[in-house]
């Protein structure tokens, strides 16, 4: 059996599983063992085209658990987390109206985790300062879904492809991502750091731009990831050195993860996808510089 197919079959059997236990009112002792596996499985995988056809079902899953039980933040966490990366990868491979629909899901899923907090709820729609305020109330603990949550708040933000309205939530972002640091940096790979890097390096100074801020949290996620997490070297690149017209670092940045061997962990699809980014942009360097 080739390894299309063996996927196919997989997540058959575990739609079939979760339907078997739900008869017999018992989802609620098969949800993790069912959604770590296959979410392993999915964070391994090299293969870009195989991800794009099979995540569907995974994610189809995890809606009908959430129709089921919507309130469970062990679903919510597994449902802002799978629409995000689905989100992501749909985004990084061309198919932007995709992309929009799960990002959708990814930021209405990480809400309503983030709105079990109270605090968080009556103030996601309010001042900045009221939001920030709100932040104060999740400790150590919530990091992780603080970090998800924002995550998905900030793809959703790109994919509206400019908007105002849009634009304008993105300092609750930041503000949320500052959060997640002070909390603890470590969570996803230091990705929160990529976060607020992209968020300050992706415009020109007179337009409220801090490139060299934006330096800082690159590095440090480079840092923290131990330069394994190869994202970062790509937004690093793509972002802050196309941004300061910084031609050396942009092509050294982006020749440190192409040609590299996968290390065989959980970075492994993220960082397919980082390498795929990182050959396309290294292509194009003369129009950038």
């Amino acid at each position: 059996m080739n390894k299309r197919r063996f996927v196919e079959v997989s997540c058959l059997k575990l739609v079939f599983l979760f339907l078997l236990f739900v008869l017999n009112g018992c989802a609620a002792l098969v949800v993790d063992p069912l959604l770590a596996s296959l979410s392993r499985s999915l964070e391994q995988e090299t293969d870009i085209e195989l991800l794009i056809d099979g995540s569907p079902t995974l994610l189809l899953l995890l809606d009908g658990m959430l129709v089921d039980d919507p309130e469970n933040p062990k679903l919510l966490r597994a449902g802002t987390r799978a629409f995000t990366a689905y989100a992501l990868l749909l985004d990084e491979t061309g198919k932007p109206e995709r992309a929009r629909l799960a990002g959708d899901k990814a930021r209405a899923y990480g809400f309503k985790l983030l709105s079990r907090n109270a605090q968080f709820k009556q103030t996601c729609q309010a001042s900045l300062s009221l939001f920030q305020e709100a932040l104060l109330s999740f400790d150590q603990d919530d990091a992780a879904d603080l970090f998800w949550g924002g995550q998905a708040w900030a793809l959703w933000i790109k994919l509206q492809g400019g908007s105002p309205a849009a634009l304008a939530e993105l300092p609750k972002v930041e503000a949320l991502m500052l959060r997640v640091i002070a909390l603890d940096e470590t969570v996803a790979f230091g990705s929160a750091h990529l976060v607020l890097g992209s968020i300050y390096g992706s415009l020109p100074v007179m337009l409220g731009g801090k490139p060299e801020l934006g330096r800082h949290h690159f590095e440090r996620a480079l840092a923290l990831s131990r330069r394994q997490y190869w994202p970062v070297q790509v937004a690093y690149a793509d972002v802050y050195a196309r941004q300061t017209f910084n031609r050396e670092l942009f092509i050294g940045l982006l020749n440190e993860v192409i040609g590299k061997s996968l290390p065989a962990n959980e970075m492994m699809s993220a960082n397919r996808l980082a390498q795929k980014k990182a050959a396309e942009l290294l292509a194009r360097v003369d129009d950038f510089f």
